[in-house]
């Protein structure tokens, strides 16, 4: 047997400590700039869905089995008295989706979750100018962020309304009236977001204002609006409920026919309902999570005012 020299052996040893000092990374690199794992969400984040729903005059029991299928108690009593009183109507459904919803939204389920939310039934020029459609928009909504919401296009040449103001009966004539909803929300800690719609009237002729962005002043030209402050909502939802919003009947007095309601060559009435996808709050971590958009969110584009 031979005997190996032991300096052979300190030799050796010296040289791998060398190497390995040189090839192993320290233990506490910090996280490079740009990598999953950086940071805290420094915002809310909410994402909704928001479809404007077209009615066929046929579909009246169709829309009267959706009202009862939705919850209208989640308001406050007072406040679903005075939305009643100008013609506006709202519900709450849960995640599942219900048989007179899905029929509406032109969504060939009933109720089944294994299929893709947001993607409409491919129909024929023909096929749809004999059912009701339903248009999709996905929105990323951010605390300082408002969706607003023109159900219709087309203004009504005048709409005249009547409030009571300090005990007294007001009355004003609006030229050019167009209904739009202001939606906002705000994400809750629980996963949960409270949504917010304020309804407003625009109306008269287009005037030049002035406002800043980005510390540059820009020229618009809006119109004037008339805001019912008074019948803000503010409702909870959870991710997949629904929130259903439209008129009491086409011919009922108050705002909310200038919103859903239009007689052109006959009766067109329209929906909204807006599904919460996701709420993120400020807290929400991201840690070893990609930083792709979930199925569905393509089409989402910012609006802030």
């Amino acid at each position: 047997m031979k005997y190996t020299n032991p300096i052979f052996w300190l030799i050796l040893g010296g040289v791998c400590v060398h190497l390995s000092c040189n090839v192993l990374p320290p233990v506490n690199r910090p996280p490079s700039v740009g990598s999953a794992t950086e940071g805290r969400v420094l915002t809310d984040t909410v994402s909704v869905e928001i479809f404007v729903i077209r009615l066929a005059p046929h579909q009246h029991e169709l829309l009267q089995q959706l009202w009862q299928e939705v919850d209208e108690q989640s308001l406050p009593p007072q406040l679903r008295r005075e939305l009643f009183d100008e013609g506006f109507r709202v519900g709450i459904l849960g995640s599942l989706l219900s048989p007179a919803l899905a029929q509406l939204l032109n969504i060939s389920a009933e109720g089944r979750v294994d299929i893709p939310w947001g993607e409409m039934q491919e129909m024929s020029a023909a096929e749809a100018a004999r059912e009701p459609t339903s248009v999709r928009n996905v929105r990323n909504l951010l605390p300082e962020d408002r969706a607003l919401v023109k159900v219709f296009d087309t203004s009504l040449p005048e709409h005249s309304l009547f409030w009571l103001e300090n005990e007294m009966v007001c009355s004003q004539t609006f030229t050019n009236a167009l209904g739009i909803l202001c939606v906002s929300a705000a994400a809750n800690k629980d996963g949960s977001a409270q949504i917010h719609i304020v309804p407003e009237l625009e109306y008269g002729v287009a005037e030049l204002r002035l406002r800043v962005v980005a510390a540059m002043i820009i020229q618009d030209p809006n119109r004037p609006r008339h805001s019912f402050e008074s019948l803000s909502i503010s409702q909870r939802l959870l991710p997949g409920q629904w929130l259903i919003m439209g008129t009491t009947t086409p011919d009922a007095a108050g705002a909310g026919k200038a919103f859903f309601v239009r007689r052109n060559s006959g009766l067109e009435q329209r929906l909204l309902a807006i599904r919460l996808l996701n709420a993120t709050p400020a807290s929400a971590t991201s840690l070893s999570m990609p930083t792709t958009a979930p199925r569905g969110t393509e089409a989402i584009i910012p609006e802030r005012n």
